[in-house]
């Protein structure tokens, strides 16, 4: 702690082992498109155990692509229960174990349990028993659903009571990239690199009819069983580790002491009003789920297989390399993202950062539109093995590698930076309302954020498959150049997350958490909670401070000068467009009102 009351700070290898919690559900989440794409192959019944040899009609194709991307958003159904129960039910827990600890490690059992009920139960099922199959897939995916809502909602709820200091609290960037490596990078690496080395594990084969009834055949790892004999307990094991190095990281603070103060649990009416008053919350989930919509489909394996491999002819040689080459320039970003934040405000970061993805991206679209099939000079390329290893670097693919790079370490930060933001709005929500209400903060968060990002395949079977004339399905491994595909290449690539961008931008102008706001959100809830604890009633608490001149020095934090002396071009930007709707109370203590003494501890 430091001398003010207002900060609550934690051990530096807390805050950089925490963010592992949301590594711990994003292996399930990278993991989950093969999850699924393996059971509606058996589903269907165009399965044996080893796929090999299958024949599937080109209308079955479109069935099982089409059946995925509707069935994930009508289960999402099943989570506008789960998600409030749960953060209702995390926000009323209080145990020896702590609030937050108990869904981390029943969250990533029931995950762990969700994959072993598909991928080993159902697998052992047999052809006559396809009745079974279908509900123990539809259970084993509401196992998952709670699962994954369970954990996944610590992650944002549990930094309120980690750290409340705003450098803290953007740091997670940094080490949330880490995770990233460790979790999302590192299962498409594995899935769509390393095992798709025969040597590693033998390619499974499907055959099917296209529309014009001509017998084409996909080749692959993941249309093998041997592929998921590998990565099922691969997934279990490495989440596992992940979700005990959080636990432990939070263990020290997942204490009543480090929790806000509420004088009773919220009801389902203090709920309704929460999102209903807490505007900043819905900017917040509007932009940032938004935002991971157009970036799950943009980093998705399909379109991966399709820049890579359709259009650019080179999937092994490029997808790896431009993986690397990719955090290389997340790391810078995410170093200097983090420094912003934490100097700023979450928000600024956001702002920021956004505005940077987008500009880069007009690169990146031009460079597409300029792609032509024919034309070696406009293709990526980095190096070649024919007559032995050499590099093939051209003009097209340096000035690419630039814009991208930046790009997608810019969008990348801002998509990071909004977890930590979710914080913020708790800790605004305690300010406005006197509720304490993690859970169904990061509840609320998650359910958006599911319910948008649920939309992933649905909008690659549009952009793609029905842009491509004779695509049967989704473009995988050994899929060729088609018509359309550079088009689809565009929409998919580009113009869906810059579109997201403009979103958010939008919605930054009108969130008001800014740093200078959030510093009098935390000094006003920190002497409120002294005086709850004391004794006072909260409600006269909160009449007696509302705003950072009513508070005692002792419970401001006080800005760091070299964050507030030095304006840049940036800050003038940011002043004319992003701060509208900043506002706050006036001068740090100046009409100061001391807690009385009948309520000091």
């Amino acid at each position: 702690m430091e001398s003010t009351k207002a900060v609550n700070r934690a051990k530096q290898w807390q805050i950089a082992l925490f963010p592992f919690n949301n590594a711990a559900t994003n292996v399930y989440f990278a993991f989950y498109t093969y999850f699924t794409y393996y059971a509606l192959m058996y589903l269907t019944g165009s399965a044996g155990t080893s796929l090999a040899g299958t024949i599937v009609s080109g209308g079955l194709a479109l069935a099982i692509s089409t059946f995925n991307s509707l069935f994930a958003p009508l289960m999402r159904v099943f989570d506008g229960i789960t998600d409030p129960i749960c953060g209702s039910l995390m926000d009323r827990t209080a145990t020896r174990f702590g609030k937050f600890r108990p869904f981390m490690v029943i969250g990533n059992c029931l995950l762990a349990l969700s994959l072993l009920l598909m991928m080993v139960f159902f697998r052992g099922l047999p052809d006559s028993m396809s009745v079974l199959r279908w509900v123990v897939y539809i259970v084993s995916y509401i196992v998952y659903v709670i699962g994954y809502t369970a954990q996944c909602a610590c992650t944002k709820a549990g930094q309120t009571c980690l750290t409340n200091d705003p450098k803290q609290r953007s740091q997670f960037v940094i080490w949330n990239m880490i995770g990233m490596i460790g979790s999302i990078v590192l299962v498409n690496v594995m899935a769509g690199g390393v095992l798709t080395n025969e040597a590693i594990c033998p390619k499974g084969t499907i055959q099917y009819t296209d529309a014009n009834g001509v017998l084409q055949t996909l080749r692959g790892a993941a249309y093998g069983a041997q592929f998921y004999n590998i990565m099922v307990p691969f997934v279990i094991i490495l989440s596992a580790i992940y979700t005990t190095m959080a636990v432990l990281a939070i263990a020290e603070k997942d204490r009543p002491e480090f929790w806000g103060v509420s004088e009773k649990p919220a009801t389902f009416k203090d709920y309704v009003g929460i999102l209903k008053g807490n505007k900043e919350i819905r900017w917040l989930v509007t932009s940032a789920g938004l935002n991971k919509l157009a970036s799950t489909v943009a980093t998705s394996g399909t379109v991966a297989f399709l820049v890579y491999g359709c259009l650019m002819g080179d999937y092994n040689g490029l997808f790896i390399p431009f993986y690397a080459l990719c955090f290389v320039f997340m790391g810078l970003f995410f170093v200097w993202g983090s420094k912003t934040a934490g100097a700023k405000g979450q928000k600024r970061g956001v702002a920021q950062f956004t505005v940077f993805a987008f500009l880069f991206y007009i690169g990146v679209l031009i460079l597409l539109c300029l792609y032509d099939h024919d034309n070696p000079a406009t293709h990526l390329s980095i190096f070649s093995t024919e007559g032995g290893f050499h590099l093939t670097i051209n003009l097209y693919t340096i000035i690419f590698i630039v814009f991208y790079g930046c790009g997608y370490g810019a969008f990348n930060c801002c998509d990071n930076l909004t977890i930590p933001m979710v914080a913020d709005c708790t800790d605004y929500e305690t300010y406005r309302s006197g509720n304490y209400v993690p859970g169904i903060m990061g509840t609320v968060f998650s359910l958006v954020d599911k319910l948008i990002s649920s939309l992933q395949t649905l909008l690659l079977t549009v952009f793609i498959v029905f842009l491509v004339p004779g695509l049967a399905g989704l473009p995988a491994e050994g899929t060729p150049y088609m018509e359309g595909m550079k088009l689809s290449a565009i929409i998919c690539f580009c113009l869906l997350p810059m579109a997201s961008w403009i979103v958010t931008i939008f919605c930054m102008t009108r969130y008001s958490l800014s740093g200078e706001k959030m510093r009098e959100v935390q000094a006003v809830n920190a002497v409120r909670k002294e005086a709850v604890q004391g004794g006072m009633k909260m409600a006269d608490a909160m009449k007696t401070w509302q705003t950072i001149d009513q508070v005692p020095e002792r419970f401001v934090h006080k800005a760091d000068k070299k964050d507030t002396e030095k304006v840049t071009i940036l800050d003038t930007i940011y002043e004319k467009v992003f701060t509208k709707t900043e506002k706050t109370g006036g001068v740090p203590s100046s009409h100061a009102v001391e807690i009385p003494d009948k309520y000091k501890a």
